[in-house]
């Protein structure tokens, strides 16, 4: 009797995000499905280092595969391109226009994901490749809500990257997005969630509980932002 490998199981869901076979969120509600048998054959702290990356993959992948989409429907997208953070950093370009200045040093935000607009004439040379936003992943929040914060609040202290986007996309494992009852919630809204929705342009949900009423201008299921990278590119073109 063949034993089953939940870790081989994963990584063959998020494989099928990547090509377009299955969307994230049915591909999570596996994975998470998972867990137990994950912990059993291995151990706790295997699983949180490793659901965390496999999260990133499939929110990266997600992002890539709706970039596809939206240059197959919209031929004046073209140049749209998602970058992982290392190949962000590798980047001539992006990696300059990117780079926060710390009085002799340039550092690069901590991101998972950046969304740039390549100058397809010479991608890796042209200055004129923008960044369009980064995007950072958590499968939960545990204070960590400040990193995101933090990195906005530096782009916007400088006329060249203010109009960078910053995005968080998250599992929500804590329910912070949740708008329930509860102690220090705020017309139902957690402290993070106040935080987030005030300084973030985006956070982005993949949890398949996560009720449409729950919703905000800022706070929506993964799924929706597509339609927000629309508004970003239509926006890049009007003010160019």
């Amino acid at each position: 009797m063949m034993v089953r490998d939940p870790k081989k199981e994963i990584n063959d869901l998020v494989r099928d995000v990547k090509v377009g076979r299955i969307p994230a969120e049915e591909a999570w509600d596996h994975i998470k499905g998972l867990k137990v048998e994950y912990v059993e054959k291995y151990r706790q702290q295997s699983w949180n280092v490793f659901i965390g990356n496999k999260f990133e993959e499939i929110i990266h992948a997600t992002l890539k595969v709706y970039v596809a989409k939206l240059i197959k429907e919209h031929g004046d997208f073209k140049g749209l391109t998602v970058l992982t953070g290392d190949e962000a950093k590798s980047h001539p370009v992006i990696s300059r226009k990117l780079a926060v200045r710390y009085g002799d040093f340039l550092l690069l935000p901590d991101v998972d994901s950046v969304i740039v607009w390549l100058d397809l004439r010479k991608p890796r040379e042209s200055w004129e490749s923008e960044v369009i936003a980064i995007a950072s992943c958590k499968t939960s929040l545990r204070e960590r809500i400040a990193q995101a914060c933090y990195w906005k609040l530096k782009l916007l202290s400088t006329d060249v990257q203010k109009g960078i986007r910053v995005f968080l996309a998250t599992a929500d494992n804590d329910e912070d997005f949740f708008i329930k009852k509860g102690k220090e919630r705020y017309e139902g809204k957690s402290r993070d969630r106040v935080i987030a929705e005030y300084e973030l342009d985006g956070v982005y949900i993949l949890r398949s509980d996560f009720e449409p009423a729950w919703q905000s201008h800022k706070v929506k299921r993964l799924e929706r932002i597509l339609e927000d990278l629309i508004e970003l590119m239509r926006n890049r073109q009007t003010h160019k």
